[in-house]
């Protein structure tokens, strides 16, 4: 707050006003009529009519001594004495202040001397002239005690039991002079006690503004207390309130107004704005910067320094805008205060240009520097925040400026730390403006200003809800603060505590009933977490005069509305907002219908006439069509109506549809009478396609009217977007999660599933650390597709195990699970060959049946847990836009209750357990449950046949492997070929298992012999038409003689079939079945029969040898 200034004058200076008295009272009748005169300009603030009556009021008096100087007095107190009248003045009124005769003559003189004489080179000897009276009177002494006496010399003045007003107004002013703020307050409260008085009242104000002032001086008012902000209200509503009562004549009530407004940093309350406007000529002269601020608002720019104006016009018109950038940017250097102006002012194209030039900015220190480079990378990456590596150096450029001037950022105005804060924010960095905003943020109470309410909602955006409440523990006022108590309604939501959200949010409405947020967050709450009878019931207590106006709050209720049965209220709003300004309105319509389709809600009960809007035609006028709203004439008039009316409107009306009459020389022919909303939404449609930019997605789209031409024309609109997909799934080193995200950012679950089933995408093997054998386990959409693919949900019910899903998690399972088992599901798409496929609700039961079972156990035995009160970690945060939001919200679950995450990320389950979370030794648990259950193919073909093709990891043990190969099914074949050919080297060779693969190959073998064909009419529905026992066999074998380094092959085969031989030696007909797949395998391979025997008959002879070194051989 800027120093509030003394002057000595205006309406309700009592001193001044009773020594005018006292002066009409001795001075001679012929000159009180002109004194009179020239009191009433002075009252008028017409100084120069009081200068010219004043003259002649001088030369009037010339006759009289004592008179010419009881007019010079009036000339003193009207501070109408010019510099080169000074000398002249003092000349008079010494004379008659040393010779008069009438004390009362002689006070006043002298009084007027000292005031002459302040800051002069003869305030020494009018001050020697004071202290040498004897007795002198209460004029001279509140002149003395208000512009010359010390410390000492006041409170010796204030001891007197008695004091005149004149003496106490002295006391007063002067020890707001020495700046002795509680001398002050105490003195003007006394003055106002004794002597009761408008002027009293005014310095008494003073004195409480001057001590304010200290406090305001020190911290600026965002930061400081509430008894600090409360005194300034307090202030403030005295100063409109005096004012007020001085009919704003009294200038120095605006050396309190005016730095006030300035202080509130445009937060003033409107009163004070408003008188101020109201009394804009009074204090345009003491406050020139305020009232010319005051002039632009009301479209006057004439009065700001030049280089404001020309920013107030770059403001108003594009072209000056871009003419202002150009010239900032053609500059070699720039002034401190011009780029922030341009940083406003800029696009983002040319800011990176300007950042890119590295322009000297001229008397900035380097942290200044730094500091408007900072800002003006916020403010471009806050437009462009879809760019994700301008974000990033963003985010790093950030913490560079904290590290490098953290001890020194409390020097920069919290007004452009909040600036920045908020870009950062809206750059979807709200984590670092965290970093950013607690740089400043002070430990005492605080009240809800605008860098309190920044900090806040970031900390609530990045859930740090236990530093959250500890801030807001210690805002004043935060129960009746309707931004903090929507935050707090959040919290308490994502917390789970819904009755608390609710409640909060009803208590809003009871404080700003006419704030359409507060109703909207009531039915947000309800939408979402009420039934439908507490919600249309909360519906009808909305007021109709709240949904008049638009705004993005209103159009949320109406939306939410609709939902619930309410289109009716809806649609009225909507037709008249359009006709008001169909432009503007046309975007947020298409939304608001569209949204509602997409949404699943297609109830739109249109009326057919509307009480704006009677009718609405599409028509064809000279081959053109066109549809108009006919409304009535008090409407407002734009292309999208006709005033009902006109004779166009009358003849549309008369037409039958399909009938065609003239109206001067144009026809018009009536194609369709459209209900009001229905119109209004198609001319939206076109209005938005037609006056896109190119920065909004929205496109119409014409399907062809030959409908041969419907499916290729599908299959090259879907199919958009393939090749990226494709790209994507090839790059390497990225994270399952990440991967997944980008590739399905709207759906995790379908993501998830088209991932683990997909053998093109990596996957990390299973995290083999952290908690075995877990008792609950938090799940993503990761984790519930794997366990739904592999079947394994059920089975790991059984081990005993519980599921845990956030809240948000299993809201969006429901929802999807819901949509997907819809019999009137229906899904397009494209193949990768770019060909169109259709998926239906029987499709899905067929194909897979198994996963939407696991769903549906998953949905009906996990609990829904909320996060207990936490901090949520930012570098966990600063991840989140990067991965899906099932996955955030399990990895926040878990360590903010202390619950193992089943996480099937490799990448993330390190990271996760490296920082001390709990973590599900995955690759344990899944084995676990696969052991714990028995080998029942029908479950587990599922998850063995996404396995041994690749596309996901499974800890396969001998076992099942052994159970797979024992399996007839020819599908158990196929499994088993593909987990040789894929997994084989891994399984067999590495672990050293080379024979038990032979004994794998002999038991699938004896399967398929001992099976043949007798079943194959009740094989399952899945079983392939072919069987793979070859496939099985040749892969195996050639894996087997990889394996064995000893040896001509021949031999290595000789050997194999030993092994094999010494099992079914007794069985002659699996016996030739057996070798004949080695005769195949061996002819197939060109290789030596005649060696083979031979090799078989040496291993036979040592078989036989009793001797134990050649049995070992």
């Amino acid at each position: 707050m800027k120093s509030i200034e003394q002057h000595h004058s205006g309406s309700g200076d009592n001193v001044r006003d009773k020594i005018y008295i006292e002066i009409k009272s001795l001075a001679p009748s012929d000159l009180l009529i002109p004194m009179e005169m020239v009191f009433e300009s002075l009252r008028k603030k017409d100084l120069a009519t009081a200068k010219i009556q004043m003259a002649m009021l001088k030369a009037m008096a010339q006759k009289d001594a004592e008179a010419a100087a009881l007019v010079e007095v009036i000339s003193i107190y009207g501070e109408l004495v010019e510099a080169e009248e000074q000398d002249t003045a003092w000349g008079t009124v010494s004379k008659i202040a040393a010779s008069a005769k009438n004390d009362i003559v002689k006070d006043v003189c002298l009084a007027a001397l000292l005031r002459l004489s302040r800051h002069t080179e003869r305030e020494t000897a009018a001050k020697e002239h004071y202290l040498a009276e004897p007795a002198p009177g209460p004029y001279a002494k509140e002149a003395f005690l208000r512009s010359y006496a010390d410390a000492t010399q006041l409170e010796a003045a204030s001891r007197q039991f008695i004091l005149s007003e004149g003496e106490l107004t002295g006391i007063v002013e002067g020890a707001l002079r020495l700046e002795l703020a509680d001398f002050a307050i105490r003195m003007a409260r006394r003055l106002s006690d004794d002597h009761k008085s408008y002027n009293a009242d005014v310095l008494q104000v003073l004195a409480g503004a001057f001590d304010l002032n200290r406090h305001l001086f020190s911290r600026h008012l965002w930061l400081n207390t509430p008894e600090v902000k409360q005194r300034l209200d307090d202030l403030t509503a005295q100063v409109i309130e005096l004012l007020e009562r001085s009919d704003g004549t009294d200038v120095r009530l605006y050396n309190m107004a005016c730095p006030i407004f300035e202080t509130y940093q445009g937060l003033a309350p409107p009163a004070l704005f408003e008188v101020l406007k109201k009394n804009l000529q009074v204090f345009e002269l003491i406050h020139p910067e305020t009232a010319a601020r005051f002039k632009a608002i009301a479209g006057d720019c004439t009065h700001l320094p030049e280089w404001q104006q020309d920013l107030w016009d770059a403001k108003e018109s594009p072209q000056k805008r871009a003419a202002w950038c150009r010239q900032f940017l053609a500059a070699n250097i720039h002034k401190v205060e011009d780029v922030i102006p341009f940083i406003h002012l800029a696009t983002p194209v040319e800011i990176g240009e300007w950042l890119s030039k590295e322009t000297l900015i001229g008397e900035a220190s380097e942290m200044e520097v730094a500091f408007l480079k900072l800002v003006a990378r916020a403010f471009r990456s806050a437009e462009e925040d879809d760019d994700l590596l301008q974000r990033n150096e963003l985010a790093q450029q950030v913490e560079l400026f904290v590290s490098d001037w953290g001890d020194k950022i409390s020097d920069i105005a919290p007004e452009r730390m909040f600036e920045l804060a908020e870009k950062l924010f809206d750059a979807k960095l709200p984590h670092k403006s965290i970093g950013v905003t607690s740089q400043l943020i002070p430990d005492h109470a605080l009240w809800p200003s605008p860098y309190v309410l920044m900090h806040s909602k970031c900390l609530l955006e990045t859930q740090q809800y236990k530093t959250f409440d500890d801030v807001l523990a210690r805002v004043a006022g935060a129960d009746t603060s309707l931004t903090l108590m929507s935050f707090c309604s959040l919290r308490d939501e994502r917390l789970g505590e819904i009755a608390s959200a609710i409640k909060i949010s009803d208590q809003m409405i009871v404080l700003a009933p006419e704030v359409p947020h507060c109703w909207y967050r009531g039915c947000y709450l309800r939408d979402r977490y009420r039934n439908e009878s507490e919600r249309q019931e909360f519906h009808q207590r909305i007021p109709d005069s709240l949904l008049q106006d638009y705004s993005r709050d209103v159009v949320a209720i109406l939306y939410l509305l609709t939902k619930a049965g309410g289109f009716k209220r809806a649609e009225l709003r909507w037709v008249q907002w359009f006709i008001e300004d169909p432009r503007a309105r046309a975007v947020e319509l298409v939304n608001f219908h569209f949204g509602l389709g997409i949404g699943g809600w297609n109830g739109f009960e249109v009326s057919l006439e509307l009480e704006q809007c009677k009718a609405a035609v599409q028509f064809e006028q000279d081959a053109s069509t066109m549809i108009r709203l006919i409304v009535d004439d008090h409407q407002p008039s734009n292309e999208c109506t006709l005033n009902a009316s006109s004779q166009l409107a009358q003849l549309l009306q008369r037409l039958p549809i399909g009938e065609s009459a003239n109206l001067g020389m144009t026809s018009y022919k009536v194609q369709e009478r459209l209900p009001p909303y229905v119109a209004c939404l198609r001319i939206a449609l076109k209005l938005r396609h037609i006056n896109n930019d190119g920065s909004d997605c929205f496109a119409m789209m014409k399907m062809p009217s030959d409908t041969e031409q419907i499916v290729p024309f599908l299959e090259e609109k879907l199919g958009l977007g393939v090749e990226n997909k494709k790209q994507l799934s090839s790059i390497d080193n990225i994270p399952l999660f990440i991967r997944g995200h980008a590739l399905y950012p709207d759906n995790a679950f379908k993501g998830a599933l088209n991932c683990w089933t997909d053998v093109g995408i990596p996957k990390s093997w299973l995290f083999a650390e952290g908690d075995a054998d877990p008792q609950a386990v938090v799940l993503d959409a990761y984790s519930i597709g794997y366990l739904a693919v592999t079947d394994l949900v059920q089975h790991l019910l059984n081990t005993g195990v519980s599921f845990i899903l956030p809240a948000a998690t299993n809201e969006a399972l429901s929802r999807w699970f819901e949509e997907i088992s819809s019999e009137s599901f229906m899904m397009l798409g494209v193949t990768e060959g770019g060909r169109l496929f259709r998926t239906t609700a029987s499709d899905l039961q067929a194909r897979d049946g198994h996963i939407l079972q696991a769903l549906r156990l998953i949905l009906d035995n996990a609990s829904v847990v909320h996060p207990v009160l936490h901090d949520t970690v930012l570098e966990v945060y600063s991840i989140r836009d990067g991965i899906d939001s099932t996955v955030y919200d399990a990895m926040q679950l878990s360590f903010a209750n202390d619950i193992p995450w089943l996480c099937m990320d490799g990448a993330f389950a390190a990271l996760h357990h490296s920082t001390g979370y709990k973590t599900v030794n995955a690759n344990a648990l899944i084995a676990r449950t696969m052991a714990s259950s028995p080998f029942d193919f029908e479950h587990k073909r599922h998850g063995l046949l996404l396995y041994s093709l690749g596309t996901l990891p499974l800890p396969l043990t001998f076992s099942e492997i052994h159970h797979l190969a024992a399996n007839p099914n020819a599908l158990a074949g196929f499994i088993l070929f593909k987990i040789i050919q894929n997994h084989g080297h891994q399984i067999f060779l590495k672990n050293d298992q080379s024979f038990f693969l032979l004994d794998m190959i002999l038991t699938h073998l004896t399967s398929q012999f001992y099976s043949g064909k007798s079943h194959k009419a009740v094989r399952p529905g899945y079983t392939p038409w072919m069987t793979y026992t070859s496939h099985v066999f040749n892969h195996g074998m050639r894996l087997f003689l990889a394996a064995i380094d000893e040896g001509t092959a021949e031999y290595r085969m000789a050997a194999a079939m030993m092994y094999m031989g010494s099992s079914i030696s007794f069985n002659t007909p699996l016996k030739n079945f057996v070798i004949g797949h080695y005769m195949g395998f061996a002819k197939g391979h060109f290789m030596d029969i005649e060696a083979i025997k031979e090799n078989l008959q040496s291993l036979s002879q040592l078989m036989d040898s009793s001797d134990v070194e050649a049995g070992h051989q």
